[in-house]
């Protein structure tokens, strides 16, 4: 048992109902102190491993249909994150037109992204805190944001509920995966993890399908936020009566909340807000030479040089309980899976919010039968992550899936940036169909690999590890990828329509359905078509090169056999 006097580092699980269970004792922790050294990266890797064999694997408790209850209930609440993550994709004309300031439209998005920024200290949380208790108030914290967004009576508040629900949900995803990281063993664990990241895309692709539905129908587009009540209510039995009760470290809760790294969250959250803010409001909310855009790169230049320092030596905290597992970074393997994470996942969202858009200007589709149009490629995705989470414990080598993978993504982003509006939709349906092969290939493999490399002792630090590279990811590539979309569309626009104003320009690259775009000319809606179907394609440009550079990565990575 962990002496309460002091700090303890978290190489003990205590379940509830059963002993306690060592995850690596004194030997793995030594080891891990050796493969962080600054030696050859093949012998990082080999004795990483080693120290994983000598230590404790974890072991489900739970089984048959307490197990299912329990697991279905996890990956119900990454449904409800995924679902919000993109529902707003179609409903944004409906909120703007409910709640007006058109010039806060970029906040609707961009909001969740900033909660998101979360994930790192709540993954470090959760290698400290009881799991199941952090993990139930970040459901409590998601439903809470899914209220305010549904009831909110203006923008602020819609913009307000958007981050609390980008937190909790982000805590709930990290959750899910710790969850299955302490309860499982390294041989089924891809294959539950797969299970993860195939329900995160069914709540992706069918969010705007159930937002445009809602918009459509007489209860409006707030009953697309206050669902999660109602499923929530359907889940919470399995959460509260099925999922083990795991602490982590054996300490009093006070000295817990002493454990996190306070300082370093506070500059890490800061300065992720303040560069995601410089991505996201580049050319199309400041020019790229106004002050606030400058101000923005500035205050993350400073911010991030803060974080490094207090990573390299933390304020008030010993080193293992720094908030970023700096240690994981001398492992080259480490670092080309959180590389090949952070292209993945973002050329799935890139692929989720503009593939719909493409067929409702191009094509003229209504909301919903725009999310239907991506069902090729939400196919392809959960068919490559649960061939992936079966095959790859089974034949024990991963580096082939991700050159596959990356090969795929890369051919078939090449494909997307030849789009115009005489691509058919069958051809649309196998580019981003090698898309969906592509990430699905490799999304989540990274953080079953991760935790193959490191002690037991190290799950969260690892989980934690791959899931900023994961939602930075999302963040940089669809941030990268908006300001291409909207500073080509909106300049073009505002040089071809006569006498629009900014806030008008801006609403015609939201979508057809909209009444500017109606009372625009036929040839000058063909002419806007054309423009922003061009925008869309160059949505794409930064998923190309990051295709190529996750292919390049790829290669390096080590042959071993790893199960």
């Amino acid at each position: 048992m962990a002496n309460t006097d002091r700090l303890a580092t978290p190489t003990h699980i205590h379940m509830e109902g059963g002993n306690e269970k060592k995850l690596g004792g004194d030997d793995a922790s030594t080891k891990n102190t050796s493969v962080a050294s600054k030696t050859q990266q093949d012998s990082e890797l080999e004795r990483s491993t080693e120290s994983v064999n000598e230590g404790a694997d974890p072991e489900r408790t739970i089984r048959g249909f307490q197990w299912f209850l329990a697991y279905s209930s996890l990956i119900s609440t990454v449904l409800l994150y995924a679902l919000d993550g993109t529902i707003v994709a179609d409903i944004q004309p409906a909120i703007v037109a409910t709640l007006g300031e058109i010039e806060k439209l970029p906040w609707i998005g961009i909001a969740l992204a900033v909660g998101t920024i979360s994930i790192l200290p709540l993954g470090k949380a959760y290698g400290v805190f009881n799991v199941k208790w952090l993990f139930m108030s970040m459901v409590v914290i998601f439903e809470i944001g899914s209220v305010v967004c549904g009831a909110a009576p203006n923008m602020n508040a819609f913009i307000i509920g958007r981050v609390v629900q980008g937190i909790g949900g982000c805590g709930c995803y990290t959750g899910s995966i710790s969850f299955i990281s302490m309860t499982t063993t390294k041989a089924e664990r891809p294959l539950y993890l797969s299970g993860v990241i195939a329900v995160w895309g069914v709540g992706s692709v069918i969010g705007p399908v159930v937002g445009g539905a809602f918009a459509e129908s007489s209860v409006t587009w707030r009953m697309a936020f206050y669902i999660n009540l109602a499923i929530a209510a359907l889940t919470a039995p399995g959460l509260i009566f099925y999922l083990p009760s795991i602490n982590p470290v054996d300490l009093p809760f006070t000295k817990k909340l002493w454990t996190q790294d306070w300082v370093g969250l506070f500059i890490f959250s800061a300065g992720s807000v303040c560069f995601t803010f410089a991505l996201a409001f580049g050319g199309a909310v400041y020019a790229f030479d106004s002050p606030p855009l400058i101000a923005f790169w500035v205050v993350t230049g400073v911010l991030l040089i803060a974080f490094i320092v207090v990573t390299l030596r933390p304020i008030g905290i010993s080193m293992e309980y720094r908030l970023y597992p700096l240690h994981l970074n001398k492992i080259l393997q480490m670092n080309l899976l959180m590389l090949e994470v952070f292209v993945s996942m973002g050329a799935m969202m890139v692929t989720l919010y503009y593939t719909p858009l493409f067929f409702q200007f191009s094509r003229g589709d209504s909301p919903v039968m725009a999310g239907v149009r991506l069902l090729p490629f939400m196919c392809c995705i959960i068919a490559a992550e649960v061939i992936n989470g079966g095959l790859m414990p089974k034949f024990g080598y991963h580096m082939p899936w991700y050159v596959v993978g990356s090969t795929l993504l890369l051919i078939g982003s090449a494909l997307m940036m030849t789009l115009d509006n005489s691509t058919t939709a069958n051809q649309i349906y196998g580019y981003t169909a090698l898309i969906g092969l592509g990430c699905g290939t490799y999304l989540t493999a990274g953080f079953a690999v991760a935790q193959v490399l490191v002690p037991v002792s190290e799950l969260s630090n690892s989980v934690g590890f791959m899931a900023i590279g994961q939602m930075m990811g999302q963040i940089v590539l669809l941030c990268l990828a908006g300001t291409l979309y909207q500073n080509l569309a909106y300049t073009r626009i505002m040089d071809v329509v006569p006498g629009i104003s900014r806030s008008g320009a801006f609403q015609l690259t939201t979508g057809r359905h909209s009444p500017i775009f109606e009372n625009l000319s036929e040839e000058l809606q063909t002419e806007v078509v054309e423009i922003v179907t061009r925008g869309i394609r160059n949505a794409f440009a930064p998923i190309v090169p990051a295709a190529a550079l996750s292919l390049i990565g790829s290669l390096f990575m080590t042959r071993k056999k790893l199960y």
